[in-house]
């Protein structure tokens, strides 16, 4: 697909510019996720599929002491950016915090414990929907937390879609609420991803394009409730994918970007952050009222081959050495949480001879200046 191979592009322009990614892209590439696939035939390793398994599960079947267990995580998490970035202490009396796919709350409870004097307003998947258990303390139990129970991806009024079609499979659940209208937050977080336990309770148009339905309908309204000069914090993924690298450029432009999941002085109305808004809208109206043509089957493979082309060679050169200075801090945990998990350091023992150290990487790659991003993308064949 046209997407994983724009993915392997930025990966080649940030294997000679980065050593650390690119010991990161070797372990990688020995943990058979073949973000090197031309160069590694990968191996079978029992014992990483089976700690990924076991990792699954406990998502999806977790215990209450796991679910404890994955609150405090979170909180901890949230000791760790107070501690980096002081970003959860929030001056003024009357401090608001929006926390986006709030469950279990973690992330929240943090934010109150070094802002006691805030309050909390989140949205959250039911659990009769698939969703995770809330266990922060909220109404009675805490009065500066108020949760509403909802799937944010339905609704349609605060995405810009009031007038949903009668034929529409999903055409009862949409919402027309536009909830917090009338607030401004001081702190958002955005920590939504699709849940496996979520999948029962969706229709069949939206298994192709939920993760893009869920990343719009965060964003939108994030932006559309963050404070001029507020802190958002999200849960983004690698940080080298496509669609990351493209969130970070914008809050790049449109704040003080302190981490590669922290945007802090969010100027939400500039220029450049409305037309992301409407563009997000646009996503998620053509991933939620597909074309009746594909029957929402189609990917984002034909939109990527018209525009990809001058959008990575524009923004490699332009944005490749600040998306390796945020990257580089990621890059480096990850490759040592790589290198210390159990399942790989048995795997790397098995290795023979110097496979167990490295992984060649080719020629073309390995000076910084031997190919620009405009003749990469040339020789890169875009599938349809």
């Amino acid at each position: 697909m046209a997407l994983t191979q724009v993915n392997q592009l930025i990966s080649t322009y940030l294997i000679p510019r980065s050593e650390i990614f690119r010991e990161l892209a070797e372990l990688r590439a020995e943990a058979s996720e073949l973000l090197i696939p031309q160069y590694w035939q990968g191996w079978n390793n029992p014992q990483g599929d089976t700690h990924f398994q076991n990792q699954r599960r406990i998502a999806d079947e977790a215990s209450y002491r796991e679910r404890i267990g994955f609150y405090n995580l979170m909180r901890r998490i949230g000791d760790e950016l107070e501690a980096a970035t002081g970003a959860l202490t929030l001056p003024g009396l009357h401090a608001e915090v929006l926390d986006i796919c709030m469950a279990p709350g973690g992330y929240s409870a943090s934010a109150l414990k070094y802002s006691p004097h805030a309050c909390v307003s989140g949205i959250t998947l039911p659990a009769s929907l698939g969703g995770h258990q809330l266990l922060i303390p909220c109404g009675r139990n805490d009065p500066r937390v108020r949760v509403m129970f909802a799937d944010i991806t339905m609704l349609a009024a605060e995405y810009g879609m009031t007038d949903i079609p009668d034929h529409h499979p999903d055409n009862l659940n949409f919402s027309p609420k536009r909830p917090w209208a009338t607030k401004s937050f001081d702190l958002v977080f955005c920590d939504g991803q699709v849940l496996r336990t979520h999948a029962p309770h969706m229709l069949n148009y939206r298994q192709l394009r939920e993760a893009e339905r869920l990343a719009c309908s965060q964003l939108i309204l994030a932006m559309q409730r963050i404070k001029p000069g507020g802190t958002l914090i999200m849960l983004l993924h690698k940080v080298e994918m496509w669609q990351t690298m493209k969130l970070l450029r914008l809050f790049d432009e449109i704040s003080q970007l302190e981490l590669s999941s922290l945007s802090q002085n969010v100027q939400p109305h500039q220029p450049e952050a409305l037309i992301a808004i409407n563009e997000w809208k646009a996503a998620w109206k053509s991933a939620t009222f597909p074309s009746p043509v594909n029957d929402g089957l189609l990917d984002q493979s034909d939109l990527i081959e018209r525009h990809v082309r001058n959008e990575v060679s524009n923004l490699l050169p332009s944005f490749g050495e600040r998306l390796i200075e945020l990257g580089e801090p990621v890059w480096q945990i990850q490759k040592k949480a790589l290198r210390e998990a159990s399942w790989f350091k048995k795997r790397e023992t098995e290795l023979p001879g110097p496979l167990a150290r490295q992984v060649s990487v080719p020629a073309s790659s390995t000076s910084a200046d031997s190919t620009e991003p405009s003749s990469m993308m040339e020789n890169l064949p875009l599938s349809k």
